[in-house]
């Protein structure tokens, strides 16, 4: 790779007075300014609401844990989610939350469970297999094949028995390439493309929990599940594989740990430190959540400054992964950085893709194992390259996804 990997370019100017917040979040490189990059608050007007962007490490972790309750889930926040998901978990402050969280990591956590590392390995090399079969230095479509993946393995892991778990629900498949073709459609319109399979998942929670005595959720929750646990994780399945075919020095490295570690026994995450290290600097470049928004009904100290309250905040995690106050060379590749001594608590407050708090991401340990089995899985067989069809763009639609199909080349690894 010539240079650093692609940023997004902000174009706004000051004074900063935006349209309606939806279109500066679904739009950020046209509306925030370069600035966000430098400082640790930014503020705005957008319509008749006092808008402030933080993206100070102290501030964001403040705001998410929430303490005392002064920083609630903003209304913004709850009318965008209601027009596409409809009532769910995640939405407003509802009471009943933690027990539907607990309940749908159940087979993950529970006690004596099977863990997911053999069903996530057996989703990735069904896609592995077909790039095999490639002739040498073909471009992978690693954005479709991406989603196939995680969705596929988000589906074996939670709601097959261990008969139908080592084979792919056609449906599953059918579901991953409806909403691939449907890649810049809106939300709605990929919840649409879940819905069967959404329904097909509460028909078999439904069973599951009813031979416990239990109450199953709804489809909306069910839906928010399926979206959020496999799309996410596919971009940035597919940053983290173009990155690796850019930099093969460390795509050698995470190649290595994996064959030195994966014939030791039972898989433990913490044993694949360079893996780890690959995965933290590419949710740094390209958090799939950018930004998270809240109301803060009081006075917040950003900075060494107080800021009134009475605003809704956006807390960019693009911003902060990228501060020219807390990152040396903030938009360069460079996963060293995660390999260092174990950070002190203010360096920790520094990476945030997965949020914090109570409301923080419900599955960031089962997306960190699929992250790292699905990287040895694949590099056990594969070397990645350049693909002819050019690097990775851009691309925000509230997420921040890859564009360029062609940008992934594969060819078999030597041993």
């Amino acid at each position: 790779m010539d240079g650093e990997p692609p940023k997004l370019e902000f174009r706004g100017r000051f004074p900063l007075v935006l349209p309606g917040a939806g279109r500066v979040l679904r739009d950020p490189e046209a509306h925030w300014p370069p600035e966000i990059l430098e400082r640790s608050a930014v503020e705005a007007r957008a319509a008749r609401r006092r808008l402030v962007l933080l993206a100070s490490p102290e501030a964001i972790n403040e705001v998410l844990l929430n303490q005392d309750g002064a920083f609630p889930r903003a209304r913004l926040h709850d009318r965008m989610l209601g027009a596409s998901y409809g009532d769910n978990l995640v939405r407003g402050d509802r009471a009943d939350w933690r027990r539907q969280r607990r309940r749908l990591l159940q087979p993950f956590n529970m006690p004596g469970a099977e863990r997911p590392e053999k069903r996530i390995a057996l989703a990735c090399e069904r896609i592995v297999d077909e790039w095999v079969r490639m002739p040498e230095d073909a471009p992978i479509d690693v954005i479709r094949d991406a989603r196939r993946f995680t969705l596929d393995s988000l589906w074996r892991s939670f709601f097959c028995d261990e008969a139908a778990a080592g084979s792919v629900e056609p449906l599953v498949e059918a579901t991953a390439l409806a909403m691939d073709a449907h890649e810049t459609a809106p939300l709605t319109d990929h919840l649409g493309d879940l819905g069967p399979l959404a329904e097909l998942a509460l028909e078999r929670e439904r069973a599951r929990l009813a031979a416990e005595g239990a109450a199953a959720g709804d489809l909306n929750t069910m839906l928010l599940f399926l979206h959020a646990g496999h799309d996410n994780v596919a971009a940035a399945l597919a940053w983290t594989l173009w990155l690796l075919a850019e930099h093969p020095d460390w795509q050698g490295r995470v190649r290595e740990e994996w064959r030195g570690q994966a014939s030791g026994g039972g898989f433990d995450a913490g044993a694949f430190p360079i893996a780890g290290a690959v995965i933290h600097e590419t949710l740094r470049l390209y958090p799939p959540i950018m930004h998270l928004i809240r109301e803060v009904e009081r006075d917040i100290e950003v900075g060494g400054e107080t800021v009134p309250g009475g605003f809704t905040t956006v807390l960019s995690l693009y911003a902060l992964h990228r501060n020219r106050q807390w990152w040396e060379a903030p938009d360069a590749f460079r996963p060293e950085r995660f390999l260092e001594a174990a950070p002190d608590i203010r360096r920790r407050l520094l990476w945030a893709p997965f949020g914090t708090g109570p409301r923080g991401c419900v599955g960031s340990a089962f997306a960190r194992t699929e992250m790292i089995v699905a990287l040895g899985t694949i590099l056990d067989r594969l070397e990645l390259r350049p693909g002819p069809g050019g690097g990775m763009r851009c691309r925000v639609d509230f997420v921040l996804r890859p564009e360029g199909r062609g940008a992934v080349a594969v060819r078999p690894a030597g041993r």
